[in-house]
């Protein structure tokens, strides 16, 4: 089973909404209920409450889901770019360059020092895997990855392990350049006497 590196973004996300809005959720729906069960009256106050529990505990499944199933993963000879059912592979081939930066400075450089791409101060020393790509995307890995990640013909995701993850591709395309035939070359040379 080839290992799985988280996205960052998707596990932030997590740990800083998702348990806030589970817990609300549920003392949102107790709290409904509990008025409901004790005002025997027809208006019912405590359906708003609990359809806003409901509505939260829902957004809470959602982050949590897409905390756990949102990762990137090296294949035989692709990657993969996974977010909860939907997926992207590109091949190793299309890929020029695999590297290991910070994520501050690559999307301080990616805006041209402009400040478009706004970092928050807990992500400027994130480790990111960050991709030239031969060409640039076509939309596909934007739409999945969101315009935060994928600039043209880079692509900059902060992933656990990215140091890892480096390497592996490395050894992968290594491993591809070495498996190639060598090409001969068939020009002969004029004015050689045999």
């Amino acid at each position: 089973m080839p290992e799985r590196h988280p996205n960052l973004y998707d596990r932030d996300r997590w740990r800083r909404y998702g348990y806030a809005l589970a817990f609300a959720g549920i003392v949102l729906m107790g709290g409904g209920l509990a008025i409901d069960g004790f005002q025997r009256t027809t208006d019912q106050p405590g359906i708003l409450w609990v359809v806003l529990g409901t509505a939260s505990v829902g957004l809470a499944t959602s982050f949590w889901l897409r905390q756990r199933y949102s990762y990137v993963q090296l294949l035989d000879q692709q990657l993969e770019f996974r977010v909860l059912l939907v997926s992207q592979r590109i091949d190793l081939a299309e890929i020029r360059r695999a590297r290991v930066g910070r994520l501050g400075s690559a999307l301080e450089k990616l805006g041209g020092g402009r400040q478009a791409i706004r970092t928050p101060s807990r992500w400027q020393d994130i480790e990111a895997l960050i991709l030239r790509l031969r060409q640039p995307d076509d939309g596909r890995l934007r739409r999945l990855l969101s315009r935060r990640c994928v600039f043209e013909d880079e692509v900059v995701v902060p992933v656990a392990d990215a140091a890892g993850l480096q390497r592996g591709i490395e050894a992968a395309l290594a491993r591809t350049a070495s498996h190639e035939p060598a090409v001969r070359s068939t020009s002969r040379r004029r004015g050689r006497r045999r």
